[in-house]
Order: C-alpha cells, then structure tokens, then sequence
C-alpha cells in the first residue's frame, strides 16, 4: 500500500514537471521573442508586408493560414519534445530523492542546463542571429559544447534506462540510426555519374552579380577569385544586358529565348494563367532522356516549379507565407532544426532557404542540388544562387578587412557577400567535378540583373542644359529592375564553358558585341541540333558566336530591348520603408487559395502601363519614360544622358524608336507621349518584319 503511493506521488510529480517545464517553455519563447523585437525596428509582420505587399484581407487564403498555422503548431510540437526530453532527464533523480524542494532544484539544472546547451549551439552555429548574444562564450565553443551536450545526453539517457525495458529502448534506438542513415546515405556514399553520350548543361545564376566587380572587367577586382578564374577560361559575350531586371522574368527570358512581351511573364509574382509555361527548351531536352532540374535559394518572387515543364524541384517552399515566417523564425531551436535531415519536411519555407539568412548553408544547398542529379542519364540544371540579394544577410558574419567602408553600406554588404558566394560557386563546381558531372558537359555562368548603389561611378552625365523639370529625372537609382537608365541595374554576365574529361576544351576568350540573355536557349537548341515544333513561337534571340573572328553582323548591328519592373518609389532608397511601401503598392497583389502571392490579373494592364522601356543599339540606349515628356538618348560608352529634344547629333534615334515603337505595340497605353506618331510608316514595316516567320 505504502509502495503504491510512493509510486503514484512520482506520477503526479512527473506530470506536474513536465507541465512547469511546458510553461516556462512557453515563457522563454516569449521572452526571447519580445527581445527580437526589441533589436528590430520593423515587426516581422510589417516587414513581410513590405515585401510581398500583402493585402489584409488576403490574410485570409486558406493556403496562407495552414502553412502559417502549421508552422506554429510544430514550433510548439518541437519545445513540447524538447520539455519531455527535459522531464525524462528528471525522472531517475526523482526514484532517488523524494523531498519536493530537492525535486524542484534539480529540474531547474537540468532546465537551465539544456536552455543554456541550446543557446549556445545557437550562438556557434548561427552567429548572426539575433539570439546568438553567448557567442565568444566559453560554452560557444566546441569543447563547451561537446562537455555540455555530453552530459546531458548521458542523463537523458539514464533517464531512459530507468522508464523503459530493453526491447522497447533497442527498437527505438535501431529506428533512430535506420533514419540517420536513410536521410544522409548521398553523404555517406555519393554517386558518381556514368559516361553518357549527351552532354550535361548546368545554367548557373548569381542573383545580382556586377560584371565591373569581378576581374574581367577590372584587374584590381580580387574578391572572387573563384569565379575570376572560372570566367578567365570561359568565352564571356562582353555587353549583354537582361531583358528586365528581376529574377523571375529574367530567367523566363532565358529558358524561352524571348522577350517578356512574348513569353507573358512582365513582372516577378505575375499571375501564372498570363504567362507561357511550356518552355520548348525543356521539352526537347526531357524527349531526349534529359533529367531536367530547377534550383533556387530564394523563391518568394520566382514562382518557376514543376508546370514551366521540370522533373525535379529544389529549393524552399513557394508563398506568401515564406515572408512572415522568415522574419518569425529566428529561435534558437528552430535554428537547430533547419539544416538536418529531416528540414524539408519540417520547415519547407526555412529549408535551402537564403530569405532566412541567418540558418542558410550554402554548401548544404550545393549538396542538396548536386545529390537530386541523375547518375545514368544526361542532366539539365537550371540553379540561382541568391546570396547576393538584398538584404545581404548570412549566418555568418563578413570581414571587415576585406572590403573598404566608404559610407554605402548596401555597397559594403554587397561586397563582403561576394566572397561568400564565390565560395558557394567554387563549391559547387568542385561538387560537379568529383562526380564526374563534369566529364562531357556545358556550363552557362550568367546573372540576372545588376545592382544599383548610387555609386558616383555609375551616374550619367547631361549633355545639355536641362530645365527645372527635366533636371528631376533619376539617372541612377538603387537597386534593381526599376530603372532602365541605370547602366549597373541591366548590365549582366554571360560566360560559356566546354567541359570534356573534366577539361576545359576551349581557350578563354572575350566576344564584343551586343547580347542578351534571351541568346542562350537558340545557342543551346543549335550546339544540341534541338528543333521547335511548328505551334512554338521564334526566338527572339540569336546563336551565340564562339569565335572572336564571328563574320556575323547580327552581334553588332542588332538591337536589345530592356524595360523595367513594377515602378515603386519607395523602394529606390538604400533602407526600405515598409510603410511607404505598402502605402504604394498593397492594392496591386492578392494571396490565392494555395497561399501564393500573385499581382492582380485586372490591374496587369495598368501595370503594364507604367513601365520604363528602352532599346539598345551600338554605343546608344533610347529609352521611353512614361512620367518623362521627352524621349532620353544615352550615350553607353560616354556615360552622357540628354533629352532627345535637345538633341542635335547623328545617332540612330529615329530607326530606334521606330524599333521601340513596334517591340512594345501592343502594349496598353505604352506611348502617352506620342512619340511613335511620326515612325508609324517605320513601326509598320518593322512589325511586318517581326511578325513574318
């Protein structure tokens, strides 16, 4: 009789420590959360307001609200397991002792020694984090770490002993190694592939990489040495420009060979009923036993999965989402979730995820990417790396001593991360090469866009003298796709390299000329010997030359359209403001029942309306402004800008604008100046030429 009540005190003791361990679970969470905030001057919520420009009434997509719910409720799954492991550690203490107040001590050690393991294995691994304040810590370190994390594991496992019989705590711990193993058998033993006939054809990103910060433009450029060297064995197409300057229409441009104004997609997060998801690249390459991939780091505005036409998916989570979870989520214990096995299935918007800087692993997203490849067939891989992209985070902090601060910080950041993600590059080229991936392949090195920093270098000079009005035009602007006169923000890299028997099989070398990235899907169909189908539309592109002594005219004479994105005032400064933001933008975006935030179809033609269109031809750029009353001539080489009605030169404006005029047709409301009123002879023959087949 005494046993049993001695046995049933433990009961109630043990369920009475594991609700306290709960609540002062549910207490820290609080605590660390109103401490982020603290450090932060937006609120996650405005912040992810201000990125994706959510509506409140959208809050309610029920796509939207279960991925956000299902976040919250494995967040507290996950401290509950954490408070279980925390009780059964208890547990052989309390079979010994029976004094409540000795109980109660020795549960705060074990609480307080696991808070502060955590903590810790935080502030190591994910130093940027804004909870990582033990960083430099004698716990911080590895020694620290590996002591504590020891003898916590030896009492949780006593702890174990002592509440389970043997056959139950040997299936468990089988179960556990089975998935250890299961889960990281492609790092184990990682695959080689076999020799295959058809070459590999890996397009490889970097989300807004400056071709004047790397070598080939200027010697004294040292910060990617990785990628300098990679470029210097490559043929590189010395001016080519993106279509727009946004990732999503960018890489449409690319894998379409055409222009937004025929593949449909004109701004990022455009509604996917507008826009051509049948990219005929990936259908020939998928009929000639091709594994075609698509790999991103960031994928809050670049919505390309498995309907463009790709077998194989990587990346984080696509919705809207993606946002308020990315900015919630920096918990010490999230942290430590984010990078195992199990991360896709647990946190799919956190996972290979660079929007949550301070969890993200590059090489981790490399491993994960080159693991996903098909050993016994050729492989297709379109992957964006995205480190490069505002906000410039990490989870690691960059060094100081590498870049000179010359009071930009935006610039600072942008090349402190150049070093990282020319990291990522080398690790990845080095992935593809022990695999063999390398052995009979061809390798696209581009970026999307540029990068705009208000850099004294980057300004446009006037010609003329301006009056008052004309004088208020934004030349140079900060970042991307929202100025087609900033030079940096279109100016892009395109490099190709022939790989054979992990070799090099041509000389480095630099083609002049004009080009785009719209050139590499018709060069790819030509070097494959692919074919369009009759119902496909023509490229807008043309083939790329490989040899510098090219007899091809169409590289010099031949004109590149570039047109701008959504126009949003508040975001051309160095430090957004999301209420301004919101102000600005919140009635042009919905979030849809699967949770995924889009532009409104019926205000598109508006949209549409409102963008920055230009043309290049030679050394000239003629750009169309819609809230400018005069055309804007600029001279590329001069770094000059004047209003064409001011201008009195021999530049090929007129053929220019006739060009202009007939790309961009169709387009609502595109001419609300009247400039094309006296090219229509012109605009009619162009478009009769463009039309005809």
């Amino acid at each position: 009789m005494g046993r049993a009540l001695t046995n049933n005190a433990m009961e109630i003791t043990m369920g009475r420590t594991f609700l306290r361990t709960v609540t002062l679970m549910l207490l820290s969470l609080i605590a660390l959360y109103i401490l982020k905030q603290s450090l932060q001057f937006y609120t996650p919520i405005s912040i992810a307001e201000a990125m994706l420009h959510i509506r409140t009434d959208d809050i309610l997509s029920l796509g939207f609200l279960l991925d956000l719910a299902y976040f919250f409720l494995l967040t507290i799954f996950l401290h509950l397991l954490w408070s279980l492991i925390i009780t059964v550690s208890c547990s052989p203490w309390f079979q010994i002792i029976d004094k409540d107040n000795i109980r109660t001590q020795i549960w705060l050690i074990i609480m307080f020694a696991h808070i502060a393991l955590v903590l810790s294995a935080n502030a190591y691994l994910y130093p940027t984090s804004l909870l990582g304040f033990m960083r430099d810590t004698p716990l911080a370190s590895p020694m620290g770490l590996f002591s504590l994390s020891l003898l916590l594991s030896f009492q949780f496992i006593w702890g174990v002993l002592s509440s389970l019989n043997r056959k139950v705590l040997l299936t468990l711990t089988l179960t556990c190694i089975a998935l250890v193993l299961f889960f990281n058998l492609h790092r184990i033993l990682p695959l080689h592939q076999t020799a295959t006939s058809k070459p590999n054809i890996f397009i490889i990103g970097i989300d807004g990489l400056r071709p004047d910060h790397l070598a080939l433009r200027d010697k004294k450029n040292t910060l990617t040495p990785h990628l300098n060297s990679f470029i210097a064995q490559s043929i590189t197409y010395d001016k080519t420009y993106t279509p727009q300057g946004r990732t999503y229409v960018a890489w449409m441009s690319l894998l379409t060979g055409q222009y937004p104004v025929n593949h449909g997609a004109r701004f990022n997060l455009t509604p996917p009923e507008l826009v051509h998801k049948a990219l005929p690249l990936v259908r020939e390459l998928k009929q000639q036993n091709y594994k075609t991939s698509y790999a991103m780091d960031e994928r809050r505005f670049n919505q390309i999965d498995h309907e463009y036409g790709f077998e194989n998916i990587i990346g984080p989570k696509i919705g809207a989402a993606d946002a308020i979870i990315a900015n919630i989520a920096d918990f010490p214990l999230i942290n430590l979730f984010v990078n195992t096995p199990f991360s896709q299935l647990l946190f799919p918007y956190l996972s290979l995820n660079r929007a949550y800087g301070k969890a993200y692993d590059p090489y981790l997203f490399n491993e994960k990417v080159v693991s996903s490849l098909s050993t016994t067939r050729a492989n297709f891989l379109s992957v964006h790396f995205c480190q490069l992209h505002w906000p410039f985070t990490s989870k690691e902090f960059i060094d100081p001593k590498q870049v000179n601060w010359k009071g930009n910080y935006n610039h600072f950041m942008y090349q402190g991360m150049l070093e990282k993600v020319d990291k990522q590059f080398n690790h990845f080229i080095e992935l593809l090469s022990d695999r063999g991936y390398l052995n009979n392949a061809i390798i696209y090195l581009i970026s999307d866009h540029g990068e705009g920093f208000m850099l004294d270098r980057d300004k446009l000079i006037a010609l003329s003298s301006l009056s008052d009005k004309q004088s208020k035009l934004s030349v140079n602007s900060w970042g991307h796709g929202n100025n087609v006169l900033t030079q940096e923000q279109s100016d892009v890299l395109m490099a190709y390299r022939r790989f054979s028997d992990g070799k090099t099989v041509q000389e480095g070398k630099k083609i002049s000329g004009t080009f785009s990235l719209i050139d590499i899907a018709p060069s790819l169909f030509d070097e494959l010997n692919l074919s369009l189908n009759k119902s496909d539309k023509q490229f807008d592109g043309i083939i790329l030359p490989k040899s510098t002594q090219s007899k091809d005219s169409n590289i010099f004479e031949r004109n590149i359209f570039v047109e701008s994105s959504l126009p949003v005032n508040a975001i051309n400064t160095s430090f957004i403001d999301d209420r301004k933001v919101l102000s600005e933008t919140a009635s042009d975006y919905e979030v849809r029942e699967n949770g995924r935030a889009v532009l409104q179809a019926e205000r598109y033609p508006s949209l549409v309306s409102q963008k920055q269109r230009s043309v290049y031809y030679q050394k000239w750029q003629l750009a169309m402004l819609p809230d400018y009353d005069s055309l804007v001539l600029v001279n590329t080489l001069q770094k000059s800008w004047q209003p064409i009605s001011s201008y009195h030169g021999d530049a090929p404006w007129q053929k220019m604008l006739a060009w202009l005029c007939a790309h961009y047709r169709d387009d609502y409301q595109f001419d609300k100046h009247n400039a094309c009123k006296d090219t229509s002879r012109q605009v009619r023959e162009v478009s009769s030429m463009l039309s005809s087949p």
